[in-house]
């Protein structure tokens, strides 16, 4: 499998798909893996050229005795990019997924928008932690006390896996595909997943967001496990140019749970057709 090597030595392992079109980097949430769109690359692939990445202390890519912030993973993202100059002509999309939106928002913190051709975000609220004019957070992650009952039960991840795919799926995909995810969850160690998490949820992106300038499509679901739907809607309205869409009905992993209508509109909005021939939330 390719490898982009971060500046640390760390190698970012990823799968390239496609022949030709615009470059689209996927980038998937805490615990998971490329392979969670599994049900999105093939088509995608069709008209993009594909990248999904394995984050660091995810999938096949390196587990380091450091590096357990979201920051560092955007320095990741940044090595990846850069490398990917090289070979395309266009500036890539970026699509973030859960943890995969933060790690977004902390590169355009770090390095600003201007190697970014547009941006996805998937269910992602701007901060999970419950702050004084901030109620609209993770509905299992917002404390100090959420963090250290999920690092609880980060202890057993056999039980923890099967638990999180019941939270994050309403409209669960098919047996091999739900044991393909619990199979990429175990491949995490359970204290680094626990430390990037002590990372990740109490940070707040909100005036981050309103920097952004390249064009967004943020989508959510209607009863995400997550977060509260109007805490996803707040991505959308706090970017300058970007389009809201809720999945009606769909929890926290859209890709899995509507993966048609999750592939219609992410390549109508890579490739600049109107989004408004898809017939969204049917």
């Amino acid at each position: 499998m390719p490898y982009v090597m971060a500046n640390d030595g760390c190698k970012l392992h990823y799968e390239l798909h496609g022949e030709s079109g615009p470059p689209l980097i996927l980038i998937h949430g805490w615990s998971g893996s490329r392979r969670y769109f599994d049900l999105n690359i093939q088509h995608l692939a069709k008209t993009c050229r594909v990248y999904a990445v394995d984050l660091r202390f995810h999938g096949e890519s390196d587990r380091t005795s450091h590096g357990f912030h979201v920051h560092r993973l955007a320095a990741d993202l940044h090595s990846i990019i850069t490398c990917l100059a090289g070979t395309e002509r266009a500036k890539p999309v970026v699509l973030g997924s859960s943890l995969g939106c933060a790690v977004i928002w902390a590169y355009v913190e770090l390095y600003g928008d201007a190697a970014l051709g547009k941006c996805v975000f998937v269910d992602q609220a701007p901060s999970q932690w419950a702050l004084p004019d901030w109620t609209l957070g993770s509905k299992g992650i917002y404390d100090a006390a959420s963090l250290a009952n999920i690092q609880a039960a980060l202890g057993d991840m056999s039980a923890f896996a099967d638990g999180n795919a019941e939270c994050c799926l309403s409209i669960p995909p098919s047996a091999e595909v739900l044991a393909v995810l619990k199979a990429e969850t175990l491949k995490c160690n359970s204290q680094i997943l626990g430390k990037l998490m002590a990372d990740h949820a109490p940070k707040d992106w909100r005036e981050v967001l309103k920097r952004i300038t390249v064009p967004c499509l943020n989508l959510y679901g209607t009863k995400s496990g997550c977060f509260p739907e109007a805490g996803c809607a707040a991505v959308g309205e706090l970017i300058p140019d970007c389009r809201n869409q809720p999945f009606d009905g769909c929890n926290h992993v859209l890709c899995m749970e509507a993966p048609t209508l999750f592939n219609e509109i992410v390549a109508a909005f890579v490739e600049g057709f109107p989004l408004e021939f898809v017939e969204f939330g049917k």
